[in-house]
């Protein structure tokens, strides 16, 4: 038997075809990574919501706590809990089961009766709430039952319909406190006001104010047992769910 010339290796053999079950197992792994990547984003954005949120709240307890005993309060991120509250549900909301299941909802509710020659038609001052918001027209026996106590709603108000977003029953009752303008001015003594039982429920146009303006009225809120809601930019849909929320409060502390 001959060997090869020194410093020359063997020529190598004929490459067997790769296995056709190899094949098939490697394209199942890759198409099941893909899937198990987009499940698994849904999850990090769940998770990384979680964690902000749980940070807000740690952070809220320790600046109160700070303040209330004197200590210097630590550098925070200034996220507030209901912001990170919102971006929480938010990722919940956009989560696929759901989307899906809302569409199913939709698509089994019943028709809607066409309108007759004896149907009357609405006023226009009342087409535009009607239908701006799930909670449009819905009753509010609580707040209303409010009585010389205010229903205070804050934030950077100008250019807003404030008469759509209210009922006209608590129209009297509502105070606006603008921070557009005012700033801290238009809080003035609010804080104290909500702690002396004044108050009866807040909306805070959360992204219409600054935190520095809306923080010190929800800690007093909170200490007083006073209901808040949140109306984002201050939408007339945006405020009747906030209002719809603080019913939902009251009603759940009148049981």
């Amino acid at each position: 038997m001959k060997t090869p010339p020194s410093g020359h290796p063997p020529a190598p053999g004929p490459v067997a075809p790769a296995s056709p079950v190899d094949l098939m197992l490697a394209e199942l792994q890759s198409a099941l990574g893909v899937r198990r990547r987009d499940a698994l984003g849904r999850v990090q954005r769940l998770e990384a919501a979680l964690a902000a949120y749980r940070r807000a709240v740690e952070e809220r307890v320790v600046a109160e706590f700070a303040r209330d005993h004197g200590l210097r309060t630590p550098q925070l991120t200034g996220v507030s809990p209901e912001t990170a509250a919102r971006h929480l549900h938010e990722a919940v909301l956009a989560l696929p089961e759901l989307i899906d299941r809302g569409a199913e909802q939709s698509s089994a509710a019943p028709p809607q009766p066409s309108p007759t020659a004896d149907t009357k038609p609405r006023s226009p001052s009342r087409v535009g709430t009607s239908t701006a918001g799930p909670t449009a027209g819905a009753p509010l026996p609580h707040l209303a039952a409010l009585g010389t106590r205010k229903l205070v709603v804050i934030g950077a108000l100008a250019g807003r319909q404030k008469s759509e977003a209210i009922p006209e029953s608590l129209l009297p009752q509502t105070e606006w406190v603008d921070t557009g303008s005012g700033g801290a001015h238009a809080i003035g003594n609010l804080p104290q006001r909500i702690r002396q039982g004044r108050v009866i429920a807040l909306v805070i146009l959360d992204r219409a104010v600054q935190h520095k303006h809306s923080e010190p009225l929800v800690s007093a809120a909170r200490a007083a047992g006073v209901p808040v809601g949140f109306a984002g930019k201050g939408g007339a849909a945006s405020i009747r769910r906030a209002l719809a929320n603080i019913e939902e409060q009251l009603a759940a502390r009148s049981t």
